[in-house]
């Protein structure tokens, strides 16, 4: 079963999209992860995790710290984390040659799907080859396979925390404000944990359109993005790429439109079991 929903939140006290979207079922398992200079202004009947007072927004990297206090609170369970402003989509069983079970090609999830989609990723944990899964995000097209294996995940993921604990502590999760989930997916997948992303269930990051006021990544620079991705391309070179031009200057796109990176996820995880093979062919 998956144990804990932890959603990490700032400022949004009367906002919390993600956690009424949930079936009541599924809100009992909620962990609101708050500042502590804002805990009293949260009023929802779930459980809550305090940062400490000194970790706060005016931390350059206190998304990251947050994220990895939360990974250190589940290691010894399943768990799940979500952004506070997601919701969730369901698409169509026609796309994979089934009967179709809505109208539509898509339809914000029901309380039933929801129930569905955490039933299957906590099955898929089981797998020895899952660590980690999550829904597709909204803007990825639907593909022909019902998920994919070791691939980007944004937004809402679900780990199997007993799998990777042990090396938990050793993994660079404080190191970037920019691509720090990327880091930490490239980082696991480079030790031989797994992910798979549903193409069935979808996320939707209302921040991320505009149609909520982002009270995370709004002070952003293209200076602080770029020093950060350049840090991630150190660390995993032939996995993370800035994209530049035949001028060096950054490729547009991206996020917030400050430069293209090209991730070669599937590679990453690839070559740690290439490594392993030919260490046991090679073993002396």
């Amino acid at each position: 079963m998956i144990e804990r929903i932890f959603i990490p939140t700032v400022n949004r006290p009367n906002d919390q999209i993600t956690y009424n979207s949930l079936p009541d079922e599924l809100k009992g398992r909620v962990t609101l992860v708050v500042q502590e200079w804002e805990r009293d202004q949260y009023t929802y009947d779930c459980d809550y995790l305090v940062l400490p007072s000194e970790l706060n927004d005016k931390d350059h990297l206190c998304l990251a710290k947050t994220r990895d206090i939360i990974h250190k609170a589940g290691r010894t369970m399943k768990y799940c984390m979500v952004d506070d402003d997601i919701i969730m989509i369901r698409r169509n069983a026609k796309y994979w040659n089934q009967e179709p079970n809505m109208e539509k090609s898509k339809r914000k999830a029901t309380d039933d799907d929801m129930m569905d989609m955490f039933q299957l990723f906590d099955q898929w944990l089981d797998d020895p080859k899952v660590s980690f899964c999550s829904p597709a995000h909204i803007e990825f097209a639907p593909d022909s396979r019902e998920y994919c294996s070791n691939a980007a995940m944004t937004s809402f993921g679900f780990y199997n925390g007993p799998d990777f604990s042990d090396v938990l502590d050793d993994l660079p999760t404080t190191v970037v404000r920019y691509g720090e989930d990327t880091l930490f997916i490239l980082s696991l997948l480079a030790r031989g944990y797994g992910n798979r992303i549903s193409n069935v269930f979808c996320n939707d990051n209302l921040s991320l359109k505009g149609k909520l006021i982002d009270t995370v990544w709004a002070n952003s620079s293209y200076n602080a993005v770029w020093d950060d991705h350049n840090r991630i391309q150190a660390l995993f070179p032939r996995y993370f790429i800035v994209l530049l031009d035949e001028k060096n200057n950054r490729i547009d796109g991206g996020f917030r439109n400050y430069g293209k990176v090209e991730v070669k996820y599937k590679k990453c995880f690839n070559s740690y079991h290439r490594n392993l093979m030919y260490n046991r062919m090679f073993k002396t």
